[in-house]
């Protein structure tokens, strides 16, 4: 195998394998060996089928074995002996090989740029610190006991209104036999947002009383994920056995055990932590944003075309999905007049963003020694776990048949300890502000808090609860 450089240009290097046909003869026989053990024929033997019955029927197969064994063992000595790091998996292409001939093969290899970290504590930082005041705790405090809902038996024999909580026994029905994916017993508060299909249920049951019948149909959406029903109608025969109202809820010991405190100082303890918490999240995301600000701006390299490309597709490929869904459901707001191409334009500078980025965070993750523990990982696929408690094993199982999830799931893990790192050594100034201040500061910044001009700003495209595309400057 004669390996040779004929092209060097920025992060592209290009070389031509040339295998001589007496090789290339050699390992086809040698793949045919293989094959002609394992295969069986009638009238021969295994192992002694003749060479040239074996070529004549397995002939492609072997040659097209012999040439990927060529080009793997190509590309790795080509990778070790020019100690290349690969941004992308080489573009491979069979130039000349034909029976007797040699085979020529030209291997295109996309590397990463060398990056030169510069000294962090040129970087100038302000953190914000929330000082929260005792009224935005006491606050926190009623809104958290007015919505925690109890009940108690009616005073007075009446019909159901807002808020009531009514106890039904349940029998559904589809095209006149059982539904079995609905409860037998169930409950409804009277007048609540939450909503069973339609919410012809929910009207339903206001101004019931205990003991009364009825009968609701409701539909099944297209779309519905069991196709056995969708697009019918549930027949849902009800009977009220019970209506209870709101009860007055206190805040005392015996509610403060309710959600796991042992007293009521406790409780404002821990709701007061609960805040600083929060606070201290969002004000972190505001300062980890501006520090990728400030890297992006720092650093300037080549960028391997291969890496953003996928990125620009990943992204694109969601905005037009989001799209699209946001237009099937009628909830598309059409406030962008930006042509097609002025977008693809904008989502590519972010995609350039995006990679320059994961680059210096890989670079520094790798000089400094900082890697994911296999502790760190398990409790985070845990937690991805614990969003779905009935499918708990599925997920289990799919992080163990898929490396490429567990890289995607440990990514943002090292993301966090390297931006920990270098906030360690960059120059930081405490500020401390009120939590109004700190919302207005994280507005346009951290995801979720849009600007109050979402139109005036340009960044990527996010779908919101309406359907539209909100340009969060977060990244």
């Amino acid at each position: 195998m004669k390996i040779s450089r004929t092209s060097a240009q920025g992060l592209k290097q290009e070389f031509n394998v040339v295998v001589p046909s007496s090789d290339m003869d050699t390992r086809i026989h040698e793949r045919l060996t293989v094959i002609g053990k394992k295969v069986k024929m009638a009238g021969f033997r295994p192992g002694m089928i003749p060479t040239t019955i074996l070529k004549q029927r397995y002939g492609p197969d072997a040659t097209q074995d012999a040439v990927e064994a060529v080009i793997r063992t190509a590309v790795s000595q080509i990778s070790k002996e020019n100690n290349l790091r690969q941004a992308a998996q080489p573009k491979v292409s069979i130039e000349a090989f034909d029976e007797g001939k040699d085979l020529e093969v030209k291997i295109e290899f996309e590397v990463l740029p060398t990056i030169e970290l510069k000294g962090f504590d040129k970087i100038k930082l302000e953190k914000l610190v929330v000082d929260i005041p005792a009224v935005e705790v006491t606050k926190k405090i009623d809104e958290i006991v007015t919505n925690h809902k109890k009940f108690q038996p009616l005073a007075k024999a009446r019909a159901a209104k807002d808020d009531d909580l009514i106890h039904l026994d349940v029998q559904a029905t589809v095209d006149g036999k059982a539904f079995k994916g609905f409860d037998k017993h169930m409950h409804v508060i009277v007048g609540s947002e939450e909503k069973l299909l339609s919410g012809a249920l929910e009207a339903a049951v206001k101004g019931v009383k205990a003991g009364d019948s009825l009968e609701v149909t409701e539909k099944f959406s297209e779309d519905f994920g069991n196709k056995a029903v969708a697009g019918k109608d549930l027949k849902l025969e009800l009977t009220v056995t019970k209506i209870e109202e709101p009860a007055k809820v206190e805040l005392n010991d015996e509610l403060a055990k309710e959600f796991g405190c042992e007293s009521v100082d406790d409780f404002k303890k821990r709701v007061q932590e609960a805040l600083e918490r929060e606070y201290t999240n969002l004000s972190r995301m505001r300062l980890k944003r501006h520090l990728l600000d400030a890297l992006n701006s720092d650093y300037s390299f080549d960028l391997p075309e291969a890496m953003v490309e996928n990125e620009f597709n990943a992204i694109w490929s969601r905005l037009r999905q989001e799209l699209e869904e946001a237009r099937r459901n009628g909830t598309l707001e059409e406030d962008d007049n930006r042509s097609e191409d002025e977008l693809k334009k904008e989502y590519r500078e972010i995609s350039e963003r995006r990679v320059r980025l994961g680059l210096i965070i890989s670079e520094v993750a790798r000089e400094k020694k900082i890697k994911v523990e296999d502790v760190e990982i398990r409790q985070a696929i845990f937690q991805e776990a614990m969003r779905y408690p009935n499918q708990t094993k599925e997920v289990f199982a799919f992080f163990q048949k898929n490396p490429q999830a567990v890289e995607q799931i440990a990514a943002p893990i090292l993301e966090d300890k390297v931006v920990d790192f270098i906030l360690t050594e960059v120059k930081l100034a405490e500020k401390k502000v009120s939590p109004e201040q700190l919302i207005e500061a994280i507005r346009g910044v951290v995801p979720g808090f849009e600007a109050e001009d979402e139109t005036t700003e340009k960044a990527p495209a996010k779908k919101t609860s309406k359907g539209k595309t909100s340009k969060a400057k977060g990244e």
